[in-house]
């Protein structure tokens, strides 16, 4: 019920002045109608080059024809399109098979959202894509078997396929979902979607990373409160809100858990100039140059550190990564020549202005 111009408007509102980094916005298609297409060029001319899309969620997700009416729309806008793969329907059913079977605590998040419904809406996607001859972003991949896919469609000889993962699905694994913690409830902490997956997912994935297969590691950050939020799910793990917090830790979750795997090239390039590529924002942005933008990470590789949200800056109470050892960390931070951050704390300045792409 909203149209795209009034939502950029909004988040406009919401950022300009307000931002320590720069920032740009995707624009979520979660309807789609006569006008959309319409509404899209505007977006275009307004600086997104980038769209979202959903295969799962009954208030987000388009049809199959939508989305192929919509990868129309982004190729000729020469734009790329996000999309979350999962197969609605199943995990749909699937959820209340697992509640009808009395499995109702945090366990039961990734019993109903098994590796087949992404791997099965990965393929849909990229078969869909290659018929529009559309450009891509696989977000937050999470299985092996939705990695096949990709590779199978790249063999094929298919352009245009981005594919993002995210530290948690080269971390953590769906064990993590039957901790107890005080309340008995921990596992909540864990319930995003797509869910911690097995730990051959995460060998495969970190394969794959090393490969140079990946593009991008994001976070796909999106806190709730472990108390006052996620527990509004005790007794259906339908209702926890699905996401959690990453963003501020990425980089030094990344750097300590490839330490010796990858260097500070393929890191850069997994975390800022393949998105920028992928985003349109290369050559401003994602690299050192006369020329680009003055968006300076100084990062010491001797700083050991313990991750704990007792000292995280993200305004939420738990973090993934609780009292991992950290190797490195952003020592000075600048933003468009102004230092933004220092020791992990930011300085209170706000330089951060909107990237038209």
């Amino acid at each position: 019920g909203v149209t795209m111009d009034e939502a950029l408007d909004e988040w406009h509102r919401r950022a300009d002045g307000t931002c320590t980094a720069n920032y740009g916005f995707h624009m979520a298609i979660a309807e789609w109608g006569p006008d959309s297409a319409a509404q899209m060029q505007r977006m275009r001319d307004a600086g997104v080059s980038s769209f979202k899309t959903y295969l799962a969620y009954d208030h987000l997700k388009l049809t199959d024809a939508e989305t192929l009416q919509c990868l129309e729309c982004v190729r000729d806008l020469d734009a790329v399109l996000c999309v979350h793969c999962e197969n609605g329907d199943i995990v749909n059913e699937l959820q209340r098979e697992v509640l009808a079977a009395g499995i109702t605590g945090p366990e039961g998040h990734p019993l109903s959202r098994p590796a087949e419904a992404e791997a099965d809406a990965v393929s849909r996607l990229l078969y869909l894509a290659n018929i529009a001859g559309a450009k891509v972003n696989v977000v937050h991949l999470s299985t092996e078997l939705g990695l096949e896919v990709i590779r199978a469609a790249r063999t094929r000889g298919q352009q245009g396929i981005f594919v993002e993962t995210c530290p948690q699905y080269l971390t953590l694994d769906d064990t993590r979902y039957l901790e107890a913690g005080e309340d008995g409830f921990a596992g909540a902490k864990y319930v995003m979607s797509p869910p911690l997956r097995k730990p051959a997912d995460i060998a495969a994935l970190r394969d794959a990373v090393r490969a140079g297969e990946v593009d991008s590691i994001a976070t796909d950050h999106c806190s709730f409160n472990l108390h006052g939020q996620k527990d509004r799910g005790v007794g259906d793990f339908t209702k926890i809100p699905n996401g959690g917090p990453g963003i501020e830790h990425r980089p030094a979750v990344m750097a300590t858990t490839f330490e010796g795997e990858l260097g500070p090239m393929e890191l850069m390039r997994l975390m800022s100039e393949g998105p920028a590529r992928v985003f349109g924002m290369w050559p401003r942005k994602g690299r050192l140059a006369e020329g680009a933008d003055a968006d300076i990470c100084v990062w010491d590789p001797s700083a050991r550190w313990t991750i704990s949200a007792a000292t995280q800056q993200q305004a939420v109470d738990y973090t993934p990564y609780e009292g991992m050892e950290a190797h490195g960390r952003a020592r000075l931070v600048y933003v468009n020549g102004v230092l933004a951050a220092r020791d992990g704390a930011p300085t209170g300045e706000k330089p951060g202005t909107y990237v038209r792409r």
